[in-house]
């Protein structure tokens, strides 16, 4: 995976010559940190430095232009390409309306539109940017983006495989784990009450973090408060954030792995959550998010693992959990 994301990007960009990375993921999600990473570590594989970065409600085009002239603009990776997550879309929006004077390449990403107006401004923006390339993370995408968008689009696989193997943090704790998703991709299941399904995005933002994150932590938040909230002034401020943000991914990253490393088996509806079993080595099933991205991810690149079973619904889930825990035994 790592050899076909190299692959992917390597076209796109020059060694040595700095690029903008931007939608930075301010919160504790796991998985969008894990992309961001994944997208660091590839970029240094690369040899392509970042020479500006920014959450997506602090871009300013003033100083990404004076940080690295007419270089390449990159978008982080995920799944909020389409009207599910406004914020980040706004941001996508914005740069293929503003930033015209430089090559735009958005990094993989899913896609999914409620409205047909909505995909359809999005249309008349990729098409008219003389310079945008469209990476896509699995097949159900890469067939929407081709029908829908007028240019170039790459199949390329999710950026936290960037990270490569991963270790665990600890032995399974608990024969089952269920990580369920509990936010708008979410779909209705009923599990069994013993199996104490939860999401793993924690309600604190510092859970497990060392005395050092917890700092960092302390002063990202701080710097957003300075401004009054605006984390854009706060970086035209000279406050800036962005030096917290590959320390708090990587711990918010950690929490994910202590989290999914509980487990012998793992049940999951959450994307990165299969990723990171699959990245650990821990056998586990796989059911789909509201919109298909999950087991399209899983048909196009991750059933071929061997450590992943796929369930259309709770009772074959538990079914495929059994067949898993025997096989382990044996």
């Amino acid at each position: 995976m790592m050899s076909r994301i190299d692959a992917s990007l390597a076209p796109l960009l020059e060694p040595g010559r700095p690029v903008a990375l931007v939608n930075y993921p301010n919160h504790a999600n796991p998985g969008d940190n894990a992309i961001w990473l994944g997208t660091l570590a590839t970029l240094r594989r690369l040899d392509v430095p970042v020479g500006y970065t920014s959450t997506w409600r602090a871009f300013d085009e003033v100083a990404m232009r004076r940080a690295i002239g007419d270089g390449t603009l990159l978008l982080n990776g995920g799944g909020n390409f389409g009207d599910l997550h406004r914020g980040q879309q706004q941001l996508r929006e914005h740069v293929l309306a503003r930033c015209t004077d430089r090559p735009v390449v958005q990094l993989p990403q899913s896609i999914w539109f409620r409205s047909d107006d909505n995909r359809d401004v999005m249309r008349r923006l990729c098409g008219a940017h003389p310079a945008f390339s469209l990476l896509v993370r699995e097949d159900q995408s890469a067939e929407l983006a081709r029908r829908w968008f007028d240019v170039p689009v790459i199949l390329c696989p999710d950026m936290a495989f960037g990270l490569g193997a991963m270790d665990r943090t600890a032995p399974p704790s608990r024969s089952l784990v269920a990580i369920m998703r509990a936010d708008s991709e979410s779909v209705p299941r009923v599990l069994p009450p013993e199996l104490r399904a939860s999401d793993w995005i924690a309600g604190d933002l510092a859970a497990g973090m060392t005395q050092y994150e917890r700092r960092v932590l302390r002063v990202n938040r701080a710097l957003v408060e300075l401004a009054g909230g605006d984390e854009r002034r706060a970086q035209r401020r000279g406050l800036t954030l962005s030096a917290t943000f590959e320390i708090l991914a990587r711990a918010w990253v950690r929490r994910g792995v202590e989290v999914v490393s509980e487990a012998a088996v793992l049940i999951t509806d959450r994307l990165h959550a299969h990723l990171f079993a699959i990245l650990l080595g821990i056998p586990h099933v796989v059911l789909d998010n509201s919109y298909g991205k999950v087991r399209s991810t899983y048909e196009t690149w991750t059933a071929e693992s061997g450590l992943a079973a796929w369930a259309d619904d709770a009772a074959n889930a538990l079914t495929a959990v059994a067949a898993l825990s025997e096989a382990a035994r044996t």
